[in-house]
């Protein structure tokens, strides 16, 4: 969820952590919510030695015309499978402060290694399209240095039914490919993201480019 690049660890004690980062483009799932402007986001995490773990994340967004906050709340548990793998589930809900219509909330399967994670999330009515929706997800860091990480992603979205407006969405692909490196007490990402469709589930950014560089910048906590 809440940008997964990196797979997750267990450690013997529990862990609260964070960070505050400013991203040059907020694109979700290929799309952006920032309407291609730089925005500021703040990420906690905690992670107890049962398996539980929980977080959130603030960002800015702009949404039909409006500067606003967004929301994401997470929750769930993973236990290991066997050795380096383990498996996990949660519930995740996200919140518009100034445009509630885009709310919704979703349920979540993943696997996760040392070195990728997959997951599948599952909305009963998603992102004001009003209509049940799966997306599937993989995750890969790849390690080139200490310091330096390779990164993935592929995404899909796939609607299970019509919405309200009696729209058909076709499924669309995202993916991300890009370069995470450890300067000082910071991360610094290049990413180049995309996104394959027929037609928009955002029809307020069709014009913007479906395919971008980003650049983001993180300072943990």
């Amino acid at each position: 969820m809440v940008l997964v690049w990196a797979c997750a660890t267990q450690t013997g004690l529990a862990q609260l952590s964070g960070d505050v980062t400013v991203v040059s483009d907020y694109r979700y799932r290929g799309v952006s919510l920032s309407q291609g402007n730089p925005e500021p986001q703040v990420n906690l995490g905690y992670d107890h030695p049962d398996g539980w773990y929980a977080g959130a994340l603030v960002s800015g967004v702009r949404l039909e015309g409006i500067s606003t906050e967004q929301l994401v709340a997470y929750a769930g548990y993973t236990a290991a499978l066997r050795e380096n793998v383990s498996w996990e589930g949660g519930v995740s809900g996200t919140r518009f402060r100034q445009a509630s219509d885009y709310s919704y909330n979703e349920v979540y399967l993943g696997l996760t290694s040392d070195n990728c994670s997959a997951r599948i999330y599952y909305s009963p009515s998603y992102f004001y399209q009003y209509a049940r929706t799966i997306y599937g997800e993989v995750n890969v860091a790849f390690p080139l240095h200490d310091k330096v990480q390779l990164l993935a992603h592929i995404g899909v979205l796939h609607q299970l039914d019509g919405t309200a407006l009696n729209t058909a969405i076709p499924s669309r692909f995202d993916y991300r490919l890009g370069i995470n490196a450890r300067i000082a007490e910071w991360n610094v990402q290049l990413a180049l993201t995309g996104l394959q469709k027929k037609s928009s589930n955002y029809p307020q950014y069709e014009d913007l480019h479906a395919r971008t560089l980003l650049l983001s910048a993180s300072y943990p906590f």
